[in-house]
């Protein structure tokens, strides 16, 4: 039997949602990408609320128990918030976690055959890659109009427009 990890850039996934005006269920998206085959990892890497934010905060600590009920291990940090020194203003927010993926996918890459990569980061190229000459097949998950050709050229890809059916949240 195979053997298959999942990995969900959240971040690119949230903006994915918002641009093709459904959300995914997440739910669906494992029992898809694991049916008949041996899970070895599903695995989710999204930024927190600020800690000051206690709306958001509660919004997301329920989403992330949900995550970890259905059968995920939830990666997060907290954001962090870049501010103008003269004004105060907020410049930018970040919470990246793509070396956090990209090392999971590393280390854990011993014990499954086929990996799942929803996000369409750019940056994701050499690890996919390096796991491709390592054996591994890799597919890549997103939106089609968010995808470079060469991250395209560099794994399998599945647009999610196309896993529509299959995957979107019911309301």
């Amino acid at each position: 039997m195979s053997t298959v990890a999942l990995f969900v850039d959240g971040s690119n996934m949230f903006y994915a949602q918002k641009q093709q005006g459904w959300n995914i269920d997440w739910e669906s998206v494992l029992k898809h990408f694991t049916a008949g085959k041996e899970t070895c990892g599903a695995y989710y890497f999204t930024a927190r609320p600020a800690a000051g934010n206690a709306k958001a905060v509660e919004g997301y600590r329920k989403f992330r128990t949900a995550l970890i009920y259905l059968g995920y291990n939830v990666i997060d940090k907290e954001i962090h918030i870049i501010q103008d020194p003269s004004t105060g203003a907020i410049v930018k927010v970040k919470g990246n976690l793509d070396i956090e993926l990209v090392f999971r996918m590393l280390t854990s890459a011993h014990g499954w055959d086929d990996g799942i990569l929803m996000g369409v980061d750019l940056d994701y190229i050499p690890i996919i890659n390096h796991l491709r000459n390592l054996g591994k097949t890799i597919t890549c998950v997103g939106r089609r109009q968010m995808t470079s050709i060469e991250l395209i050229n560099a794994a399998k890809f599945l647009d999610l427009d196309g896993l529509r059916k299959l995957i979107e949240k019911k309301k």
